[in-house]
């Protein structure tokens, strides 16, 4: 199968460039972890996000409703995050993601923003904190 690339996204752990194989807006895939309990911001400023739950539970909120200790009222806010739930965040959209008592995997995709699209003054596109540098596979590389 000539220029076909398998990587094996639980064992690198980190982000994939699929820039280097397919021409669509994709900049960056990976499956991502996080602990019990433990929270990650996502936020799509010059990027859009395509989130997939594969394992665990958990919540995604607006930042400004995640729960505090001073506002432990506000626990049962979001949307219930279970294996199976996609989750999309277009241009300016945030969202934090909360991982339940047996934590939280999630696929995680950004999506480059033609710039006609993007407000004038947007900063340009970055890989969010999470998900590392995507590394380029050399050709005939097949991880």
């Amino acid at each position: 199968m000539p220029g076909t690339v398998i990587t094996d996204l639980r064992r690198r752990g980190c982000a994939v460039d699929p820039g280097g194989l397919l021409a669509g807006p994709l900049r960056a895939v990976g499956l991502q972890w996080l602990e019990p309990g433990r929270s990650a911001e996502v936020t799509a400023e010059g990027v859009e996000h395509a989130l997939y739950v594969t394992a665990g539970s958990g919540l995604a909120a607006l930042p400004e409703d995640v729960v505090h200790p001073d506002h432990p009222e506000r626990a049962d806010t979001g949307l219930p995050l279970v294996e199976g739930t996609a989750v999309v965040l277009p241009l300016g959209a945030r969202t934090v993601l909360t991982a339940g008592t047996a934590g939280l995997e999630y696929f995680h995709a950004v999506l480059a923003v033609p710039p006609s699209a993007e407000p004038a003054a947007e900063p340009s596109p970055e890989v969010p904190e999470g998900l590392e540098e995507p590394e380029v596979p050399e050709e005939g590389d097949q991880r």
